[in-house]
């Protein structure tokens, strides 16, 4: 349990808040309305076939996704049966990306999409939609390099030297 806990419990929450979301989001948002909540923050329902910001790979760019989607997933999780206990910061990044895939594939196999609703803008200029799924992925790849990255130079201290 010490191995998996971590990584197990961070993505269960992530994928839960996700999932919660993204389900407010189909009942509540049209695909033609947008909720204005500031000057640079809108929600509205965006039905992404492709991956991050739309990218598309051709006709069969759902299963692409998807085949990609479980690869990754098999990676995360003998990335973090390799990983040493001591690299906390790298696990707390593996279990976020491991919910946000987890949500994003959970949308894949049900809608044949993701759900993307979080809408930034800065006048007329949009970010490409996305969701919180694709914020903790982003945020946990951050942490993890962080994580190994830190240790590699030196700035982590290893077990036994607390």
């Amino acid at each position: 349990m010490r191995r998996w806990g971590i990584p197990l419990i961070l993505a269960g929450v992530v994928f839960v808040l996700d999932r919660m979301a993204k389900v407010w989001v189909v009942h509540n948002l049209s695909t033609e309305t947008t909720l204005v909540l500031s000057k640079f923050l809108n929600l509205t329902q965006v039905r992404n076939p492709g991956g991050a910001f739309g990218m598309h790979v051709g006709s069969r760019s759902g299963t692409v996704f998807l085949i990609a989607s479980l690869v990754a997933l098999v990676v995360i999780f003998q990335l973090l049966r390799k990983l040493p206990l001591s690299n906390t910061l790298s696990r707390v990044g593996l279990g976020l990306v491991l919910g946000g895939g987890v949500g994003n594939l959970i949308d894949r196999l049900i809608y044949h999409r993701v759900i993307d609703f979080i809408d930034l803008h800065i006048g007329a200029y949009h970010w490409p939609a996305f969701n919180l799924a694709d914020s903790a992925i982003v945020a946990g790849v951050a942490l993890a390099l962080w994580g190994y990255w830190g240790r590699e130079k030196g700035y982590q201290r290893e077990v036994g030297e607390e």
